[in-house]
């Protein structure tokens, strides 16, 4: 369901919602998060054509967060790394392999993926940022 490029984009993204820099390098977070280095700039960019970050290039440049991290959902970032998220989507999409399966079935798929849609919109990039890599403290909202 979820795929390492997207993990590594939510690290990503963590690491900018908890740097004080107002523009971080590639480099630096890939570091920071242990996310391989060749992977970092791709993952990036395509976070900026999302419009979740900004980058700037030069001296002083680097990447920083279009919006604050209350105003970013776990949905949002998962949906700009990522196409079809649920078998559901699959099932209707292009090749229609629903043909042959029960109505139940459909709707179950259909039910299962729209209640975890709504519980990742609620999760914010600030919920998720609150706790330093690797720290396990309270509850947390996933």
């Amino acid at each position: 369901m979820i795929n390492n490029r997207t993990l590594y984009a939510i690290e990503a993204l963590c690491e900018l919602a908890r740097s004080k820099d107002y523009f971080s390098k590639a480099h630096s977070i890939a570091e920071s998060t242990g996310v391989p280095k060749k992977f970092m700039p791709q993952i990036l960019s395509d976070l900026s054509r999302a419009g979740l970050v900004r980058s700037i290039r030069g001296y002083g440049g680097g990447v920083s967060l279009v919006q604050p991290p209350k105003k970013v959902s776990l949905l949002q970032i998962i949906e700009a790394m990522q196409n079809n998220l649920f078998i559901y989507d699959q099932l209707i999409g292009q090749q229609d392999i629903s043909k042959g399966m029960s109505d139940n079935l459909l709707k179950a798929f259909k039910k299962i993926q729209d209640v975890t849609k709504t519980e990742w919109a609620k999760v914010s990039l600030a919920d998720l940022a609150a706790k330093p890599r690797g720290k396990k403290k309270g509850k947390s909202k996933i």
